[in-house]
């Protein structure tokens, strides 16, 4: 039989890993200026040293999945947080209602599927139901269980996790695209303040270069003119991008390994075109390829209201 000085005995191990894990993860390091910091601060006519500070440092981007730190800590919490839990109720498991014991077991749940992914939710929901079965339903240290209500309490506790799980995982995801479409409008909104306030064409060009590497996580991004040196895969004005050997990222594609040209149209005509260098680990979705082409119809509005005024 276990008492509770043996059972915390037992899961020192357990508790000082967990915690281990919690110090990594506050303590991380994390870069105190972003890239459109940057942007906003050093204003257009320092924007070609302030583009070459800010990126060499990366882009800040909403990223529908956690960070690798984040995965791991989600997965720590997962698989040692319902064994924590249990250790500290086993002692109390008499005087403790069964429903009581779910709902923290629940809140595990929630916070492995929150910090981390959905695979940490699952993982976190199962290991909660069996360390239920295991140290709270009779037979006690058994995966047996005597009574039709516990076995009902067990499955009813997989479910529910499983399905904090899910709503946990769409919660991130309608978050971060709500931020994403925030990000997009603000990005338009600093180049048309450019064009209307009639600033030089080459401003913008730096504007709309550092707009697109930060939308489309870019590795590069350069202006050119005809004729060009090489033939890329086109950014079409429907988002589409003709081409093989596309890569399915986080539920995104990526950009064509190659590289992909953005035509810069104004007022019928063909100014040149921005050549995007991508970042292969980093999926586009169709929303953000549309608004790079509205990034680049603002500079040929650019470039054609510089020629008329010529």
């Amino acid at each position: 039989m276990y008492t509770g000085a043996s059972l915390r005995a037992a899961f020192r191990p357990v508790l000082d890993a967990f915690f281990a894990a919690t110090r990594q993860l506050l303590t991380r390091r994390v870069p105190a200026v972003r890239a459109d910091d940057f942007v906003r601060q050093e204003g257009i006519k320092t924007l070609a040293a302030a583009r070459e500070r800010a990126y060499t440092r990366g882009m800040t981007r909403h990223d529908r999945v956690p960070d690798e730190a984040a995965k791991a800590f989600g997965l720590a919490i997962a698989a040692f947080g319902p064994l924590v839990v249990a250790g500290l109720l086993v002692p109390f498991r008499d005087d403790l209602a069964g429903a009581n014991i779910v709902l923290v077991f629940a809140l595990v749940v929630v916070l492995g599927a929150a910090v981390g992914t959905r695979a940490s939710g699952v993982l976190a929901a199962i290991i909660a139901a069996m360390s239920y079965d295991f140290f709270f339903t009779r037979p006690y240290q058994s995966l047996k269980i005597d009574s039709s209500d516990d076995i009902q309490t067990t499955l009813l506790l997989l479910v529910i996790g499983l399905a904090i799980s899910e709503i946990v995982t769409y919660s991130r995801r309608h978050r971060v695209a709500s931020a994403q479409r925030g990000d997009e409008i603000a990005r338009l909104h600093r180049v048309a303040e450019l064009v209307a306030s009639d600033s030089d064409a080459d401003d913008v060009v730096l504007s709309v270069q550092a707009e697109l590497i930060g939308l489309l996580s870019l590795r590069d991004c350069r202006f050119e003119t005809a004729p060009f040196t090489s033939e890329l895969p086109r950014l079409e004005r429907n988002g589409s991008i003709a081409g093989d050997h596309r890569h399915w990222i986080n539920g995104e594609y990526t950009l064509p390994a190659q590289g992909a040209e953005l035509p810069v149209l104004g007022r019928g005509r063909t100014f040149g075109r921005l050549v995007l260098v991508p970042d292969l680990s980093v999926g586009v979705s169709i929303e953000e390829r549309m608004v790079a082409v509205a990034l680049a119809d603002q500079l040929g509005a650019a470039f054609a209201a510089d020629t008329s005024a010529a």
